[in-house]
């Protein structure tokens, strides 16, 4: 059961924080919170149609389809969460949410879009893992209790994120905000690398180092940072550049874009 636990606590995390962060921001803007059941209502659609053709997915690409479905949901998802942070740097520099005209089609539709792919890649994800284990079990008493006490847990973290953000006042929450989802965004940036490379669709590496003994990936501390900041024990060179890469980029892109935003106000 407790296998089962960490399983769902891990996959469902990830969502929960996107989805608190996304709610307290559009809580800051005042923007209508519709969004969140079209981006779940779609997002379960495209879990259940993944996970009505798993085999047929998964014999794609000479059987890593999976993998690269995977690697893809992660990477749109990366884009995304870098144009929702470019979105609401112009913000960071007040204290009047005077853009809500300007950002508020936008947001809809970027946070409803994220939270769809996440909702389906965390689905598809969960589906494969409850249908090996009915296969190997006799029982799915385990998966069930297991399962309940995963999404509870993860639900439970994702209203505290939530709450915490709106308790800050509209600057730091934006900072706040977009620290934490650039550091999502660079864990799944790590996580879509590990899929291609296990698919050989880019080339293997020997790991840079083992912090397994320190905080095992397996242990509750570690899917907590693997959804949060993307924690690897043992991370190949490779994730460790896109890793960096992804966080030197968002940051850049929301530096010229609030100066261009200044540059702009002044003319």
């Amino acid at each position: 059961m407790l296998v089962s636990v960490i399983i769902f606590l891990r996959e469902v995390l990830e969502a929960s924080l996107l989805i608190s962060i996304f709610l307290a921001i559009s809580y800051q803007l005042g923007l209508s919170r519709k969004w969140i059941f079209y981006g779940m209502g779609i997002g379960l659609l495209g879990a259940i149609f993944s996970a009505s053709y798993m085999s047929e997915i998964s014999s794609l690409f000479d059987g890593t389809g999976q993998e690269i479905t995977n690697a893809l949901y992660l990477i749109s998802m990366v884009i995304l969460i870098i144009l929702i942070c470019i979105a609401c740097s112009p913000l960071l520099n007040t204290l009047k949410v005077d853009m809500v005209p300007l950002y508020g089609k936008l947001f809809y539709n970027l946070l409803s879009a994220t939270i769809s792919i996440a909702i389906c890649h965390e689905g598809s994800e969960l589906s494969i893992y409850s249908y090996g284990f009915i296969n190997t079990h006799d029982s799915t008493l385990a998966l069930v209790t297991g399962g309940l006490l995963g999404l509870g847990i993860g639900a439970s973290i994702g209203a505290l994120i939530y709450y915490i953000l709106i308790g800050l006042n509209i600057i730091k929450l934006y900072r706040a905000a977009i620290s934490i989802l650039l550091l999502i965004a660079a864990g799944m940036i790590s996580q879509a690398t590990l899929y291609l490379m296990q698919s050989d669709w880019l080339p293997g590496q020997k790991p840079l180092w083992d912090t397994s003994h320190l905080i095992s990936e397996n242990s509750l501390i570690g899917q907590l940072l693997y959804a949060l900041i993307g924690y690897e024990a043992t991370p190949y060179p490779l994730q460790v550049i896109l890793y960096l890469s992804v966080i030197f980029i968002g940051v850049t892109a929301i530096l010229i874009y609030k100066q261009q935003k200044q540059l702009n106000c002044h003319v």
